[in-house]
């Protein structure tokens, strides 16, 4: 028993400082303790972080396992309806004294929105639920949901539990569960950019620069999504994609294209107008889908890696009624007046 205290003793010797040790000796023993101090936290943290990970996947695999993708009950908009007032003979002249008729006219609201089988489970699980986004040829196959402010789920899963993860979430501010006449112009969603593809971490797939050409083809064989809200599904051209500051003291001369912001079209900085110059100016691919003031939008936005605010961002143009979904790639160019971040003027500062 002696003999194994002293061969502790004398391991703790080995490697805490001790009385009578010289200063070299002393100095190498807390080197040593630093590193292993920081060996195990970093340890700790893999294991915490690659913990998380493997339980936000788990909840994913779980919701995509989940969603139905036949049987749903689509919806159909349909818009207010007034009876044009019935035309009447003249009266016959009569001794009785003239009435007065008046003419009513009557209104048809539109019927009632009815949550599609597709997304009722999900809503059943958790009244946040928005609605479902699908990106072919990228892991992005995903819940998405709407909370009262753009905190909750960052850091949340869908039911609600801690994940790094967070969710997709659609910004507070913007009406998307409603006819269409009454949704935002522009419906944005955030997602984290995940190394292991996650939540948003493959829409890199779609980032174009003018150095790296090379995910242009992808595009060209993935030129739409899909977005079912609670009541129907949508699908969406994409428009344009790009790399922006997310603060105006990372542009040069304090502008950015603050995309997240048009989520109703307004007059001066809002405006219609000044998006559709701000996608020309910005966009990596001139897609050559038309777009315009009628149509309605959805905007992907993710972190980028180039800076610390710097943001990926996919927009996409809802199909028209009675337009084909397909797109004609052919039309697709590259941008070579592409604004893209100014990397010197940001590592610079």
């Amino acid at each position: 028993m002696s003999n194994d205290k002293t061969e502790k003793k004398s391991l703790l010797r080995m490697i805490f400082p001790s009385k009578g040790d010289p200063v070299s000796e002393i100095i190498r023993k807390i080197i040593f303790l630093v590193a292993a101090a920081a060996l195990l936290g970093s340890l700790i943290y893999l294991g915490i972080y690659y913990g998380a990970q493997a339980h936000a996947d788990a909840v994913n695999r779980k919701l995509r396992e989940e969603h139905v993708t036949e049987g749903t009950m689509v919806i159909t908009e349909t818009t207010t309806v007034t009876e044009a007032p019935t035309e009447t003979a003249p009266p016959e002249e009569t001794t009785a004294p003239e009435t007065t008729v008046t003419e009513e006219t009557t209104t048809t609201p539109p019927p009632p929105l009815v949550i599609s089988d597709e997304m009722a489970g999900f809503v059943a699980k958790n009244p946040d639920t928005a609605g479902w986004i699908t990106i072919k040829g990228t892991a992005v196959d995903n819940v998405v949901v709407q909370a009262a402010d753009n905190d909750y789920y960052l850091k949340r899963d869908f039911y609600g539990g801690r994940s790094y993860a967070g969710t997709l979430y659609v910004d507070f501010r913007c009406v998307l569960n409603d006819y269409d006449f009454n949704q935002s112009d522009n419906i944005v969603i955030y997602g984290h950019n995940q190394k292991n593809g996650a939540m948003f971490g493959t829409l890199q797939y779609y980032k174009v620069t003018k150095n790296n050409t090379s995910r242009f083809d992808f595009y060209k064989q993935h030129p739409t999504f899909t977005f079912s809200n609670l009541y129907k599904t949508y699908t969406y051209k994409i428009i344009a994609f790009f790399i922006t500051e997310s603060s105006a003291d990372e542009s040069p001369d304090g502008k950015i294209f603050d995309v997240h912001n048009y989520v109703k079209f307004t007059k001066g900085e809002r405006s219609f107008e000044n998006f559709q110059k701000e996608i020309y100016s910005h966009t990596a691919v001139l897609t050559g889908v038309d777009f315009n003031k009628d149509d309605k939008y959805m905007t992907l936005s993710t972190c980028s890696n180039e800076f610390e605010g710097s943001r990926f961002i996919v927009v996409g143009r809802r199909v028209r009624d009675g337009e084909s979904p397909d797109v004609d790639t052919s039309k697709a160019e590259l941008n070579p007046d592409a604004k893209e971040p100014d990397l010197g003027f940001i590592y610079g500062r």
